[in-house]
């Protein structure tokens, strides 16, 4: 189902709740919602309303993935970047890494699967935003 994308900040701003394959349906909104949008890189649970850690990603082969619970292990090559987010208007100047390891669980068969990887580049700045929100820290 199409969500609404949240702006209060006071919302925004609490940390997630984990997330479990019980929040399964979560994800199906985050991706009708992204798909009803223009240029959309990732969405975490907590713009449409979800307090779980959850959220979806474009990959750099432009498909939707789903982390749940992601967490930034190590970080390497910081660089001064500006972003734009759905719940913030305007532009933000944030520091984020090149190189980035991140801890996540994925939907495997019906259960939540953990997984380390390192990612560069783009996802790696994506995913570092959506952690952001998952722990409730607004850009």
């Amino acid at each position: 189902m199409v969500k609404e994308i949240v702006k209060d900040e006071e919302i925004l701003s609490q940390p997630c709740q984990k997330a479990t394959i019980d929040d399964m349906p979560i994800v199906q909104d985050l991706i009708d919602t992204a798909q009803s949008m223009e240029d959309v890189a990732a969405l975490a649970a907590n713009q449409i309303g979800e307090t779980k850690c959850i959220a979806i990603y474009l990959d750099d082969q432009d498909e939707f993935k789903t982390i749940f619970n992601p967490k930034l292990v190590k970080a390497l090559y910081p660089a001064k970047m500006v972003e734009e987010c759905f719940s913030v208007d305007g532009e933000t100047k944030v520091t984020r890494f090149e190189c980035a390891t991140i801890a996540y669980e994925e939907p495997v068969d019906g259960k939540l699967v953990s997984r380390k990887r390192e990612f560069h580049g783009r996802e790696s700045q994506i995913l570092q935003h959506v952690i952001d929100h998952c722990k409730g820290k607004v850009i």
